[in-house]
């Protein structure tokens, strides 16, 4: 296995930048996912690191070599597309061979290969068949099986589930964690889908216009995002946003909202002081809303609005309510014990400790990350759901 680090990695077509000075490393045996929006830059830099697509500066190391200059077949790495890349006139034992023939592997070792491949996924019942006689979810295992025959030092997977139904996507994601945590190989998964990245990936690069937003775990990208489009993207329902206005009275912030007046504690008032009389986004995420009237968050002088209710959407232990204050459109996810009710005013508690606010101008976070012990728990908590 093998860590790949890519610095100062930077991808031009003509005039339009696709990645723009990326550094990132991928430790060994790391499972790590590059997330972003259509055109954020993500299939490029994977392709860059596959050697399908030439860099325009910077350099890629596998390992301790530097892979700058050679083929894709030189690098030692397996991919895996969004789209299987299956040979129909094959049957599942030859699509997965393929490419230990394509070396001249001895014959004893290719099914040696295939048949513990085959034996890791589930396919050993249809090693006879073609790709036509088999669903989506087992064609994308073929495709995986196919990858793993080479043993390769890092795995990147272009998307790889975007082609099958939610329900298989689901069992197929489970079934990619396991496959990783029993192989140990460094792995590079690219998807838009920020679910998906959540539930699979050690860590989490974002990405957006070609930049690089933040590289963390996942529970400190939910909890600590670096700025708006971060805050924005992480998390389903998204963030709410709101604009407000900051007053400073005897050490403590107060953000005057439409509907409410919030206020921090100390010692996030600290950083609020030079927005003392300014605008700052405020950001609160749907759950963190909750029904004053069976909030397990106590209400007080600070943390209590009213919003309009305009929506409702059951989603079984959750409502996912859609409402306004004032002129701001607010989406809140509270318990489906909730007595709220459509075209009426609801009195809700917000948890303070877990708002967020941002530079109206820049987008960047006020309040800082957490101390290198809390961001060290943070990170064990996030491994130990990653591995579960």
């Amino acid at each position: 296995m093998a860590s790949v680090k890519l610095q100062h990695l930077t991808k031009r077509f003509r005039d339009v930048v696709a990645v723009n000075d990326l550094n990132l490393t991928i430790r060994d045996k790391e499972f790590l996912v590059l997330v972003g929006p259509s055109g954020c830059g993500k299939t490029t830099a994977l392709r860059m690191i596959a050697g399908l697509e030439e860099i325009t500066e910077g350099e890629i190391y596998i390992g301790d070599r530097l892979v700058n200059d050679l083929i894709p077949k030189d690098r030692d790495i397996a991919m895996v597309f969004q789209n299987y890349a299956l040979y129909p006139h094959m049957t599942v034992f030859d699509n997965m061979a393929f490419g230990l023939k394509m070396r001249r592997v001895p014959k004893e070792q290719i099914k040696s290969e295939v048949d513990r491949a085959a034996r890791i996924l589930g396919l050993g019942k249809l090693l006879h068949r073609k790709p036509k006689q088999l669903s989506g979810g087992q064609r994308q295992r073929v495709a995986l099986g196919r990858a793993i025959v080479r043993r390769p030092q890092v795995f990147l997977m272009d998307e790889p589930l975007s082609n099958l139904d939610a329900k298989l996507r689901v069992q197929t994601r489970a079934e990619l964690i396991k496959l990783h945590r029993e192989l140990g190989i460094t792995t590079i998964y690219v998807t838009h889908d920020q679910v998906e990245a959540m539930t699979m990936g050690h860590r989490i690069a974002v990405l957006n216009e070609g930049f690089m937003q933040q590289c963390d775990t996942p529970l400190t990208l939910y909890r600590h995002p670096a700025n708006v489009f971060v805050a924005g993207f992480i998390g389903s329902p998204a963030m709410n946003f709101v604009e407000g206005t900051v007053s400073m009275a005897n050490g403590t912030a107060v953000v005057e909202l439409p509907g409410m007046k919030l206020g921090f504690s100390a010692d996030r008032a600290v950083h609020l002081r030079p927005y003392d009389g300014k605008k700052i986004t405020f950001g609160v995420r749907p759950e963190d809303i909750h029904d004053r009237a069976i909030s397990m968050v106590p209400a007080r002088e600070g943390n209590t609005g009213t919003i309009s209710v305009d929506v409702i959407e059951p989603t079984g232990d959750r409502c996912v309510l859609y409402a306004h204050a004032g002129e701001e459109t607010i989406i809140a996810s509270i318990s489906s014990e909730s007595k709220a009710r459509e075209l009426a005013d609801l009195e809700v508690v917000i948890d303070m400790d877990k708002t967020h606010a941002f530079d109206p101008t820049t987008g960047a976070a006020i309040f800082p990350p957490p101390s290198t012990d809390e961001g060290a728990k943070e990170a064990e908590e996030s491994a130990e759901v990653s591995a579960q």
